[in-house]
């Protein structure tokens, strides 16, 4: 597991600590935020194929994209009401940036 990996999972783990600990979150969030961070550990759970240094392709290229569409639009909505959690969904986008997703 690469560092960069490592610490992208230490996040997800802070994002699922908060989200335990947001009683007034909506399920409508709460359930995109889950959604968001299992597909988050489906692609870290990826192997790349034979003879590739990384899993590629249209389809991942599309998983990734949506993940970061959906990490986006939640940054924004928790700016206001959850800034705990708008910081750690920043800290996951960066992390997925400078892994190159």
């Amino acid at each position: 597991m690469t560092e960069a990996s490592s610490n992208l999972r230490e996040t997800l783990s802070r994002l699922q600590e908060q989200l335990r600990a947001a009683p007034d979150l909506s399920a409508e969030n709460r359930a995109l935020l889950q959604g968001v961070a299992s597909d988050i550990e489906a692609l870290l759970e990826e192997k790349p194929p034979a003879g590739s240094a990384s899993p590629a392709g249209p389809l991942r290229a599309l998983r990734q994209e949506s993940i970061l569409a959906r990490l986006g639009g939640a940054e924004r909505v928790f700016e206001a009401t959850h800034p705990t959690l708008a910081g750690i969904v920043g800290s996951i986008i960066d992390a997925l940036g400078r892994m190159g997703i």
